[in-house]
């Protein structure tokens, strides 16, 4: 068997042992199964979507032998799944605006997986409803038994939380899952950079850019809660909610674009992100300022920076 094989067979397996960390109930193990994804995309931008399907098989036909369908299924659809279809693109060779070869943009690739993410959504929600379930109620007394079970006492502070939790709560956890999924992808990248292993070269943040339909079908979700009723709306919203995760990045762009005009770039993209971390409305204002820079190009046709290599 080939040494490549193994590697990918033993990043498979490391994969699904950190998928089975979140049965264990430890904060550290469960903070640990964030990073499900890390070996995967690891063997993918290294060696390949087909290396990255052997690792994705071995993963799974090992969660079959200790733990059944249910575990492969959540694995397949959770990690497996969206680590290749994220590595497929990533590594999507075409012809630019010049007619040179180039890999398919980030803003492209983000905007797709945002996509995908909310037609699963759409077609959970959608499953759920059509079975009679009302969403928001059972999430209401999943939180609410979950808060009891913890010894929290039901404040009004606390019923209000469950209240935002309960409307939100499909796209906190998708846009969480994404976020999660983007930051393993740049980890992994960032790893075999600096081993002179990456199959692609590092996106430069400062350039990156949202296809013009990413706002359209924004725009479709928003006007679709602002008519809407009932489930419809609820869905919406919260669809609404992950579409605008690219925009996100659009204004993280500009910063960075921004950020590049001065020497002690890292030192203000540092104390920006400190700031940003904590203070969660942030992230809100800076998908605002992605949106009208989508919108307007505050950046240009081309940002302006110090130089090429400093961005990467």
């Amino acid at each position: 068997m080939q040494r490549d094989t193994l590697i990918a067979i033993g990043t498979g397996l490391g994969s699904a042992v950190l998928f089975l960390l979140v049965l264990s109930g430890n904060p550290f193990a469960l903070l640990l199964s964030y990073f499900g994804h890390l070996p995967l995309f690891l063997t993918g931008l290294w060696q390949g979507p087909k290396r990255l399907l052997v690792a994705a098989f071995a993963a799974c036909i090992a969660l079959i032998l200790m733990g059944g369908l249910l575990p492969f299924t959540v694995f397949m659809v959770v990690f497996a799944g969206p680590a290749m279809l994220l590595t497929r693109m990533a590594l999507v060779v075409r012809k630019d605006q010049n007619g040179n070869l180039a890999f398919l943009p980030s803003g492209i690739v983000v905007s797709a997986m945002a996509v995908m993410v909310a037609t699963v959504m759409i077609f959970v929600t959608g499953t759920l409803t059509a079975e009679g379930v009302d969403i928001q109620d059972f999430i209401a007394k999943f939180l609410s038994q979950m808060y009891s079970e913890m010894g929290v006492p039901m404040t009004s502070d606390v019923q209000g939380l469950i209240g935002m939790f309960q409307t939100y709560f499909p796209a906190i956890a998708a846009v969480s899952w994404l976020l999660m999924l983007f930051a393993n992808a740049a980890i992994a990248q960032a790893i075999l950079v600096r081993a002179g292993k990456n199959l692609r070269p590092t996106p430069n943040m400062a350039t990156f850019a949202l296809p013009g339909w990413s706002l359209f079908v924004f725009a479709l979700a928003g006007f679709t809660v602002g008519f809407a009723d009932g489930s419809l709306a609820y869905v919406a919203r919260n669809v609404a909610v992950v579409l605008a995760v690219p925009f996100l990045f659009q204004g993280l762009a500009l910063v960075h674009g921004q950020a590049a005009r001065w020497p002690q770039k890292r030192v203000i993209l540092t104390v920006f992100y400190i700031v940003a971390v904590l203070s969660t409305w942030s992230f809100i204002a800076i998908t605002g300022l992605g949106i009208v820079e989508h919108l307007i190009r505050l950046r240009g046709k081309e940002p302006m920076t110090r130089s090429n290599e400093e961005d990467r």
